[in-house]
């Protein structure tokens, strides 16, 4: 009787554990290209904290940064010395204006400066490939199932099932 009542508690804990599982998900790349037709934003910062922005050859990036003088001419260059772009800040001493990664740079992290007066400003670059080729746009692709209601309960039964032979291959059979 104590074997029975072991292995009982054996299959309701596999139970348990199944019934308790959860099924893994994708879920969204928050570094992911986006779709749509403005180019991601990234803004500049001090060299304390430089933001890091995944490109491809060629691509074209938004860049934004604040605290230069009001009016100031603002200098982008790649870490080669190559000019960007060069354009005005606003009244408020903010830019924000659309570069292009150069088509010959080569793959790795590179420095971009946004440079006001005495003031730089950066970002990293990571040029990873040529070109990205995203056939559904960005968005991850599906793994696992998305529904797993049938094969837990197809598991569940099983397991049941299982425990019901071994219950009654070990009960003691009684002698008429």
């Amino acid at each position: 009787m104590t074997r029975s009542k072991m292995v009982m508690a054996a299959l309701l804990g596999a139970l348990m554990v199944l019934v308790a599982g959860t099924a893994a998900t994708a879920q969204d790349d928050p570094y992911a290209p986006t779709t749509g037709t403005s180019a991601p934003t990234t803004d500049t910062t001090t060299p304390v904290d430089i933001p890091t922005v995944t490109v491809v050859r060629g691509e074209t990036i938004d860049v934004s940064g604040k605290a230069c003088a009001p009016g100031s001419e603002v200098v982008v260059t790649w870490d080669d010395g190559t000019v960007l772009g060069t354009f005005t800040a606003d009244e408020n001493g903010d830019f924000t204006t659309t570069i292009q990664i150069p088509s010959n740079a080569s793959l790795g992290v590179h420095l971009i400066t946004a440079t006001c007066g005495d003031l730089e400003q950066f970002l990293n670059a990571n040029v990873l490939a040529e070109t990205v080729d995203n056939v559904d746009n960005g968005t991850l692709p599906r793994t696992g199932s998305s529904n797993t209601g049938p094969l837990v309960g197809v598991g569940l039964a099983a397991v049941v099932l299982g425990g019901a032979f071994l219950y009654g291959a070990r009960r003691p059979r009684t002698q008429s």
